[in-house]
């Protein structure tokens, strides 16, 4: 509670007023005073000494610091609203409804502002307020005469001192104002956040690693970061401003800045830090033409077991309804579906199995791993996301039990998804039968029973641009027992000259199909001995390249944020530590990139 200034500080006040050396009850940004320097004490008790453009003010004769320095702005005087309304003892209420900041004292006064606005309410008659509120920094700012005179008090200014007096003046009475309505419950008033953070030290040589730590707080939370120049190292000699700013829930903004210093003294270059720093997943900029430059390691491929691929990407645009491929297998098969709808109506794309067995026994299916990308419009991020979650998924274990003469839909997670117009799926699956059954891929309209229409759908002929077909071996395993990483090397992959193509038949339109990039293909890299310190990137030949891989079974995606663009990009998949290492990488190519791709080899610079 406000409490009465003593009769000797209300003495020395008055006397001083008329002695001429403070200028009591002025503007709120006072007229210089040369008067001598009375007003200096802060140890009065009943007084406020608010120090021009500073944030330390002294409440009754103790120090605090506002969250924001005194303003001075067209003769108005503006400060932290809390903070002295909090000193002053007033009760701060905001009220979310209408965005209004309430200020009231023990006694009943009060006073309400609204942001962007110079008039605020006296216990709900409108007045001047002075000068248009604002914040700034997530701090409220208003202007001092607005708040301090209807608490009856008085202002002082002695300007050679840089100080405002506020004075209490006998008791507070409520102004003779109208009853004000009645106002909506208020909410919690909401504090504004506190940006900070800190780096780990002052000065950094040039390519040294820089770690920020945010330390920013608020009381219900931060829901933007903004970070502008935080570089993780920087390449140039000299002085460096990093700032952050963090907002909250209800708009509330705070920034900080910060400054280091870079020194000329070298510790990385770009491509040092890069090999080094770049995080697994992310990419960094690599001259083209370097990497052709590496050596090139031949190698074997070894095609162990019997597993079928089914690549139904023919015709890839899908503008009717038929049969887009089918054929007779058995054991296991997997389908690798990649298709736009171009059609007006939504689609739906069903694997369809149909046991043809005349002996009248039941063939069953069942689905093991699968992984699906989209319905999306961007077609590399439909590979790249189908074989993210292919490599990662578990076989389900479904089994579907198919009468001879009749046929059932299997890969149900396919069929529920509804392409509209535009939109691309990718879709990685793997099934196993139990005997000879027909597998069809199948698009009808997303209404329509495929079942039912299977015998009278057309077979689609191949469209002559993508490859579409039956194709052995769909499994190829590759082992490297050379030390890998004491000099810079590469392997290459979907190729044609060092990674051979599959063949195989489009049993729909008659033709031989060579598997181009071998997409669908899974591949296993199992190198034996890559040297301590050693980088492994990936670099796209082919022009882009999104896709993921399983790095020692970890998950890895090419790239975190986006794809390879160029050939002057690399990604990083993996880093050894300071001891040989035993590397084994699982893909397939991804849909919608492009092939070839280079795997390198390079050793990393010593660690300092």
């Amino acid at each position: 509670m406000l409490r009465k200034a003593s009769i000797a500080a209300l003495s020395v006040l008055i006397a001083a007023v008329l002695a001429g050396t403070v200028h009591a009850e002025g503007a709120d940004t006072m007229n210089a005073d040369n008067s001598p320097a009375v007003v200096s004490s802060v140890n009065q008790s009943g007084q406020w000494i608010i120090m021009q453009q500073s944030s330390k003010m002294y409440a009754e004769g103790k120090l605090f610091l506002a969250s924001q320095p005194t303003v001075e702005a067209k003769g108005v005087t503006f400060v932290a609203a809390r903070s002295l309304g909090t000193s002053l003892g007033l009760k701060v209420t905001y009220y979310a409804a209408t965005k209004e900041y309430e200020f009231t004292s023990a006694d009943g006064v009060a006073m309400r502002y609204k942001l962007n606005s110079a008039s605020y309410k006296i216990n709900g008659a409108a007045a001047s307020a002075g000068g248009a509120v604002y914040v700034k920094n997530g701090t409220l700012m208003v202007p001092l005469r607005s708040l301090v005179t209807p608490l009856q008090m008085k202002l002082a200014v002695n300007n050679s001192l840089k100080q405002i007096v506020v004075t209490r003046s006998g008791t507070t009475a409520p102004p003779t104002t109208p009853t004000p309505s009645p106002t909506p419950t208020p909410t919690p008033v909401n504090e504004p956040p506190v940006a900070s953070f800190t780096t780990d030290k002052q000065q950094y040589k040039i390519g040294e690693r820089i770690i920020y730590t945010d330390q920013s707080t608020d009381d219900k939370g931060i829901v933007k970061t903004e970070w502008t120049n935080n570089e993780t190292a920087f390449f140039e000699p000299g002085s460096q401003t990093v700032s952050l700013k963090v907002t909250d829930k209800e708009g509330l903004v705070s920034e900080i800045s910060q400054t280091i210093v870079i020194s000329s003294e070298v510790l990385y270059t770009k491509e040092q830090y890069d090999r080094l720093y770049t995080p697994i997943g992310d990419k960094f900029a690599i001259p083209a033409a370097s990497v052709l430059q590496m050596p090139a390691i031949t190698y074997a491929i070894e095609e162990s077991g019997q597993q079928t691929l089914i690549r139904a990407n023919s015709p890839e645009t899908i503008v009717e309804e038929g049969v887009y491929y089918s054929d007779t297998v058995s054991g296991n098969v997997r389908f690798l579906i990649h298709n736009q709808n171009n059609r007006t109506s939504p689609v739906r794309i069903y694997v369809i199995a149909t046991n043809e067995n005349t002996d009248g026994q039941p063939v069953t299916v069942t689905t093991g791993k699968i992984g699906i990308g989209g319905p999306s419009t961007y077609v590399s991020a439909t590979g790249k996301m189908a074989l993210a979650r292919y490599l990662e998924a578990s076989p389900q274990g479904k089994t579907t039990v198919i009468p001879a003469g009749e046929s059932r839909i299997t890969l149900t997670s396919v069929s529920d998804q509804v392409l509209t117009t535009g939109k691309v799926i990718t879709a990685h699956a793997d099934v196993q039968t139990s005997g000879s059954v027909r597998l069809s891929v199948v698009v009808v309209d997303a209404d329509k029973d495929p079942l039912a229409l299977l015998p009278f759908l057309p077979a689609l002929p191949w469209d002559g641009k993508h490859a579409r077909g039956t194709f052995e071996h769909g499994d190829r395993t590759i082992t490297l027992s050379a030390p890998l990483g004491g000099s810079a090397s590469r392997i290459v992959l979907g190729d044609q000259t060092y990674d051979s193509y599959q063949k195989g038949y489009d049993v729909l339109s008659g033709f031989e199909q060579v598997n181009s990039g071998n997409y669908g293909v899974n591949y296993k890299l199992v190198l034996e001995h890559v040297q301590p310190n050693t980088l492994i990137a990936l670099n796209a030949r082919g022009g882009h390249y999104g896709g993921a891989f399983l790095v020692n079974g970890k998950l890895t995606y090419m790239t975190n944020e986006n794809i390879l663009t160029s050939s002057g990009e690399a990604g990083v998949l993996y880093r050894t530590g300071n001891t040989e290492e035993n590397v084994t990488i699982v893909f397939s190519p991804a849909s919608g990139s492009n092939l070839p791709i280079h795997m390198m080899f390079i050793p990393l610079p010593a660690a300092q």
